[in-house]
């Protein structure tokens, strides 16, 4: 099929909305537009299907990861104030990969004496966190569930929660105690409604969730958390092409206090 679709005019008919529905393939970094997990899943019937649970892909951008990007900085910030609060112990990482921005963040904050950074993932990427874990790291700890964890402060949520069947409120219902502080960021959202896409990795595609403005509202309220600030990641924002035209996602971050 691969190279079926190198052939030019093939190549450009690949971005048809209607071949790519009919053929199963899709086009671009996202393509497809479906109210569920189980249809974007459907959708893979047949064609290969990506996982984070693979020693492979654990290994992508495994180095710009650890390093500080611009969508970090709010992050940074706000551990910043609660480290001078006093009132960061113990933070919890869901979906934190290998650290990475445990040994990011380390170049510009001062984690205080006994802290602990817990890091919540699938178990390839816990094992290569584990096993990449140097000496001096002695404050990063893996776990392959959250319940595995101990109560924290602050819960992160970087870049995760579009990959992952649990939803926010169940991530926070399997948290030890409510932690004060939540950091959701790089989350996409759609201004006309949540909906599920499929993301590229290599040959393989897997299920990529995108967030309704409202659902997020109704999570916060619901869980007893306050929004203390949002900011814009522009340049992640990104348009999902489906044969029933295009939506436009944008990528934002949020911090939330527990009221």
């Amino acid at each position: 099929m691969g190279s079926i679709w190198s052939i030019p005019v093939l190549k450009q008919a690949r971005r048809s909305d209607l071949l790519n529905d009919l053929f199963r393939i899709g086009y671009g970094r996202h393509w497809g537009c479906f109210e569920t997990r189980a249809a974007a899943v459907a959708f893979l019937t047949g064609r290969p299907r990506a996982e984070y649970d693979d020693d492979e892909i654990v290994q992508i951008n495994l180095e710009k990861f650890k390093e500080v990007q611009a969508f970090d900085w709010p992050v940074m910030f706000f551990m910043e104030r609660l480290i001078k609060d006093g009132a960061l112990a113990t933070m919890t990482d869901f979906g934190g990969h290998v650290g990475v921005k445990y040994y990011a963040y380390a170049n510009y904050l001062t984690y205080p004496e006994g802290f602990r950074w817990q890091v919540v993932d699938v178990p390839a990427v816990c094992r290569e966190g584990v096993g990449q874990r140097p000496g001096w790291a002695s404050a990063l700890s893996f776990h392959e569930t959250i319940d595995e964890t101990a109560p924290c402060d602050l819960l992160l949520c970087s870049g995760s929660l579009q990959y992952v069947e649990l939803s926010l409120k169940q991530i926070v219902a399997q948290c030890a105690r409510a932690p004060r502080t939540i950091i959701l960021n790089k989350l996409a959202l759609s201004r006309s409604g949540g909906f599920f896409t499929l993301e590229s990795f290599g040959r393989g595609r897997m299920p990529y969730r995108v967030f309704g403005e409202d659902e997020l509202a109704e999570a916060r309220s619901s869980l007893g958390y306050a929004l203390q600030a949002r900011w814009d990641i522009p340049d992640r924002n990104f348009v999902v092409p489906s044969r029933h035209g295009t939506r436009s996602v944008s990528v934002v971050g949020e911090a939330w206090v527990r009221q």
